[in-house]
């Protein structure tokens, strides 16, 4: 298997509703950043992996088809992938198979979704199963309620834990150019914020986005002449079925699986003390608690406590979504690819005004479904 760097990245201003561009405008402008940033044209690219969400999340059907001109794609190799909240990683993880098994030198990969165009929540309640699942109608957020209330007591993921992610979250997005919402909040506006599905509150939500990102990765061989590459140094996607008989309300079994092959391919024996920046996928703001114990930053039913004692802020000693997270900005198709894209940034010492002085490890999570698909991977500035 072949050694993969990430040799370019690029997203999109990110807003509630990209006005000024099509679907294929806003996925070519991540793109051509992404060439831009790699030093590349479409010419150097061998294949290329369109990632977005759910079709009718951007009510287009097989959007490769309508992209392959626009991404200078034509007689290339083509595929499209999707899987939910985690398809930009499921999506740079094809692309990371094509070249370690030797069928591409480098490979562009782009995700995007224009939620302002498609039907969002009627996309939602059709993912269930119609006999188990479509009829309880709670949809994601009943879900992640009962979810996060699972874990109040036993583990101590009170709602004051929560608003702390927010509060960090959102105040870090500020710093970030591409951001959509760039307001800083307290512990008290988020308790204070309006009531969706106890204990979710308005501000434990991050916004729908319209946006793109992309990611231009590399062979050995091709990444030589490029400036510090982010080496991958594992990266691994896990799944469970959707209504698993036994699943624990307290950790997700695909991302401690994940962790654990990532962390092994990569040599990480102590995440807290060898990565030097996280970025993690937070649909809720309850959910980044869960990472933080999923991923072995902390004990289990530590998070509250590691989030109260400042180690996740920018400036802790495991900085967590320096970027701002899904709270700045939440196109869903790409939200997993950008945080690839940050962590890549970060150990590749381009993340302008959030950069992590130092950064040279650097660790993502992200997924999709319910809690039932779950992806890790680790970049770092060398490959070894």
């Amino acid at each position: 298997m072949r050694n993969v760097a990430i040799i370019g990245a690029g997203q999109t201003h990110h807003a509630r509703r990209r006005t000024d561009v099509t679907q294929v405008g806003l996925a070519r402008e991540a793109a051509v950043r992404a060439l831009e940033d790699a030093d590349l044209t479409i010419d150097d690219i061998d294949s290329v992996v369109v990632c977005t969400g759910p079709v009718l999340f951007a009510a287009v059907n097989q959007p490769e088809k309508w992209l392959a001109d626009a991404l200078g794609a034509r007689l290339k190799p083509v595929v499209r992938v999707t899987s939910g909240g985690g398809t930009g990683l499921a999506g740079a993880l094809s692309a990371v198979n094509q070249i370690a098994g030797g069928a591409a030198e480098r490979v562009l990969v782009v995700a995007y979704d224009k939620l302002s165009e498609g039907a969002l929540q009627y996309s939602i309640s059709t993912l269930y199963d119609p006999f188990w699942g479509r009829e309880f109608a709670v949809g994601i957020m009943g879900f992640s309620a009962a979810y996060w209330r699972s874990r109040m007591e036993p583990l101590g993921h009170t709602e004051e834990a929560a608003a702390m992610v927010s509060v960090k979250n959102r105040r870090n997005a500020i710093r970030n150019p591409y951001a959509h919402v760039k307001k800083e909040v307290t512990v008290e506006d988020v308790l204070n914020s309006r009531p969706l599905c106890a204990p979710i509150k308005l501000l434990d939500v991050p916004p729908i986005s319209d946006g793109a990102c992309a990611v231009v990765l590399a062979s050995e061989g091709a990444a030589k002449k490029s400036p510090n590459p982010a080496w991958i140094r594992g990266m691994a996607y896990y799944a469970e079925a959707e209504n698993a008989i036994g699943r624990s309300m307290l950790q997700s079994e695909p991302l401690t699986l994940a962790a654990q092959k990532v962390y092994k391919q990569a040599g990480i024996t102590n995440p807290r003390r060898q990565c030097d920046v996280v970025e993690v996928q937070e649909p809720y703001t309850c959910f980044e608690l869960s990472y933080y114990e999923g991923l072995g930053l902390c004990r289990q039913g530590g998070a509250a406590e590691l989030i109260a004692s400042g180690a996740t802020q920018i400036d802790g000693d495991i900085p967590v979504n320096p970027s701002g997270g899904c709270m700045g900005a939440n196109p869903i198709g790409a939200t997993a690819l950008i945080r690839l894209a940050e962590v890549a940034q970060q150990v590749r010492g381009r993340a302008g005004d959030y950069q992590i002085p130092g950064a040279k490890v650097g660790l993502m999570q992200a997924g999709g479904g319910w809690a039932n698909l779950r992806g890790v991977a680790v970049v770092s500035s060398t490959k070894s």
